[in-house]
C-alpha cells in the first residue's frame, strides 16, 4: 500500500477524494495510462516506481483542482468593480 497526499494505491486500485475522483480523477487516470500526462511522464524518471508516479500526478492535479474550487467560492468581480 502506498500513499501520496490524499491518494492511496493498493497495487491494483487507486483511491482518493470522492468528489475529485468523480469529477476529474477517473479521466486523469485515463490520460496517465495512455501516456498523455506530463506530470506522470516526468515523474516516472524521478519516482521510485510507476505506482508512486501515478499518485504524485493525481495529487498534483488534485491540488490545482482544489484551488480552482476555492476560487469559484468567491464572488466574481471585475477590475473596474474593485476600483483598480
Amino acid at each position: 500500500m502506498k500513499k501520496v497526499g490524499e491518494f492511496i494505491s493498493d497495487g491494483s486500485s487507486v483511491f482518493g477524494p470522492a468528489d475529485y475522483m468523480h469529477e476529474r480523477g477517473s479521466s486523469r487516470l485515463g490520460h496517465i495510462m495512455s501516456g498523455n500526462d506530463t506530470v506522470f511522464n516526468a515523474g516516472c524518471r524521478l519516482s521510485p516506481d510507476p505506482e508512486t508516479a501515478v499518485l504524485v500526478s493525481l495529487q498534483t492535479d488534485y491540488a490545482a483542482w482544489k484551488g480552482m474550487q476555492s476560487l469559484r467560492a468567491f464572488p466574481q468581480t471585475t477590475v473596474e468593480q474593485k476600483g483598480l
